[in-house]
């Protein structure tokens, strides 16, 4: 009896960990039907193609769910996973973390997000930089950045003159903070091409409305409490600016290239002219866009950057780091996880690094300005187990 006991159980524990392993693998793809429906639906009305395209989504174990019958079942280790395009076995594919988040509109705007950037090449809009926006981190940027999405939130609810003149002082605060900083401006609209209109994209075709479309940018205001707008601003611009165009009626996006200003298009559509004294016309507009509510939280943040970049400075101070020679980099982190510094070197958290030497994960990495090298700072814990080095902040794994 007592063997049969110990065999009963064995084949318990046996099944437990079976049960284990399919739980963690999402076999529900009916998101990928779903999201195939609204691109035919749309059938290149916005583009002039089809942006639907094959899919893997890969979860924490590295398992692949795929729209691709004949798709690899596993992502290789040595590969980076997130939310991109990438290349596998001879094939591109759109990438998603899996499984998606969100509800079914939520998954349908990151898969279509996601699908546009798979096209990208062939609509010919990839910028020809990495842009930095470094300067999205000082106080009158981001003032002037938030000022202008409120303006374009009116002028998206608005009609007649007063959709003009709210696009006046949104392309109003526009030109000033350009004026004040102008090496960012050919950064800013990079990142609007390269992120924005993707974004929109994919919330314009999984809305069913411009009503639905307009009503859901209250999404985005956790935008104004972040922390860091360097990498995440144009998940806001690029739809606002996609609708305002839209809304023009205008075929805007024949003209589209990967250095175009979305704000530029703007004023030459709607035949908009700035004031001359445009200092002053910011001066008064801006009460009318929430400054007070914007102005008190860009103190703290500013006390809260002083604190951080201090503290960036000694930990990635010379003589502190461990630096990885690494001359071919992929690296991996959220829109909030990363910091862009001035000298265009980037502090990354909660990412990943790849290179010949294998990968590093945890926070914070510093990825030098050239990609070419990735700086660890070194910790109070370290220890190696065979390939593995682990600290109290990241985790580094060697190819052998």
């Amino acid at each position: 009896m007592a063997h049969m006991m110990r065999k009963m159980k064995k084949r318990l524990l046996s099944l437990s960990v079976v049960i284990l392993i399919v739980g963690c693998q999402t076999t529900d793809t009916s998101i990928f039907n779903h999201v195939e429906k609204l691109c035919n639906n749309d059938n290149g009305k916005l583009w002039g193609l089809n942006l639907y395209s094959p899919v893997l989504g890969v979860d924490s174990l590295r398992n692949i769910v795929s729209n691709v019958w004949d798709a690899p079942q596993v992502f290789p280790a040595d590969m980076p996973v997130a939310n991109s395009t990438t290349e596998l076995d001879g094939k591109r594919w759109t990438m998603v973390l899996w499984p998606i988040p969100g509800d079914e509109r939520a998954q349908s705007i990151l898969l279509i997000h996601e699908m546009f950037h798979y096209r990208q090449p062939e609509l010919g809009l990839v910028p020809d930089r990495n842009p930095n926006n470094a300067h999205l981190s000082n106080r009158d940027a981001r003032t002037l950045l938030k000022l202008e999405w409120n303006a374009l939130k009116t002028a998206v609810k608005s009609k007649g003159d007063r959709k003009k003149s709210a696009l006046v002082d949104a392309l109003g605060f526009r030109t000033w903070r350009w004026r004040l900083y102008p090496d960012a401006v050919a950064d800013e609209c990079a990142l609007e091409i390269l992120e924005g209109l993707p974004e929109y994209t994919g919330r314009r075709i999984a809305f069913p409305s411009d009503k639905a479309y307009i009503r859901d940018f209250s999404y985005f205001d956790y935008l104004y409490e972040s922390d860091n707008l360097t990498r995440s601003f144009a998940y806001l611009s690029g739809p606002l600016y996609g609708m305002v165009l839209d809304q023009s009626g205008y075929p805007w996006k024949k003209e589209m290239k990967g250095d175009s200003d979305l704000g530029s298009v703007v004023m030459r559509i709607y035949g908009i002219e700035l004031p001359e004294d445009l200092e002053d016309a910011v001066e008064k507009a801006k009460v009318k866009y929430g400054f007070d509510a914007i102005d008190e939280v860009e103190e703290y943040f500013q006390l809260k950057k002083e604190e951080r970049d201090e503290e960036i400075r000694k930990m990635f101070a010379p003589g502190n780091v461990i630096v990885l020679e690494s001359p071919k980099l992929s690296i991996q982190f959220p829109p909030n996880g990363m910091i862009q510094l001035e000298d265009g070197s980037m502090i990354i958290y909660d990412g990943e690094a790849y290179s010949d030497w294998g990968y590093v994960k945890g926070h914070p990495l510093k990825v030098t300005g050239d990609w070419r090298h990735v700086e660890l700072p070194l910790s109070d814990t370290l220890s190696v187990r065979g390939d593995t080095v682990i600290t109290s902040g990241w985790t580094m794994i060697r190819k052998k």
